[in-house]
């Protein structure tokens, strides 16, 4: 998997362009504005600019911050990318000793294999003490996790809070 850096302009204004790490600035193929899996809203930068795109294909995209444990999703989320997000939160949990956090702010669907990953990733991080905490999840979504009976799930917390 390509690893690719997200470039600032200047005065930490995000360019839009993606450099492979190791390239100096050159620009991703096909990354310039107005192309890629069509943005949606501000949150797709990540973290002010320290971060790692993870994932971009046309259905999900997930920005994980080099500092902390926080990912950034946009996007759709199931069985076809459930495993990259699994790898998503698995790698997240390696960078930090604290709690994964996840902001889903812009992911506006999510299967039961997409649930499946969450649960599985909290329980993990439960064994360490750990928890992953979901921001900003629609209601829909936190409906699912109820229905499902993985609200309660050791080591998941969910915060249903406002969506941009």
């Amino acid at each position: 998997m390509t690893v690719w850096r997200i470039t600032d302009g200047e005065d930490g204004v995000e360019s839009g362009e993606r450099a492979s790490p190791g390239s100096g600035s050159e620009a991703a193929p096909g990354s310039g504005a107005g192309s890629g899996g069509g943005s949606k809203g501000g949150s797709r930068g990540g973290s002010g600019g320290d971060g790692i795109v993870e994932l971009d294909t046309a259905l999900l995209r997930i920005t994980a911050s080099t500092a902390a444990a926080r990912l950034v999703m946009s996007g759709e989320i199931d069985v076809s990318n459930a495993g990259d997000v699994t790898r998503a939160l698995e790698a997240a949990g390696g960078r930090s000793p604290g709690d994964v956090h996840v902001d889903l702010t812009d992911v506006d669907f999510v299967d039961v294999a997409g649930l499946r990953a969450f649960n599985l990733a909290a329980r993990d991080l439960h064994e360490t003490g750990r928890m992953l905490v979901l921001h900003a999840v629609s209601p829909h979504i936190d409906k699912l996790f109820g229905t499902i009976g993985w609200s309660t799930t050791p080591g998941l917390e969910i915060h249903c809070g406002p969506r941009a």
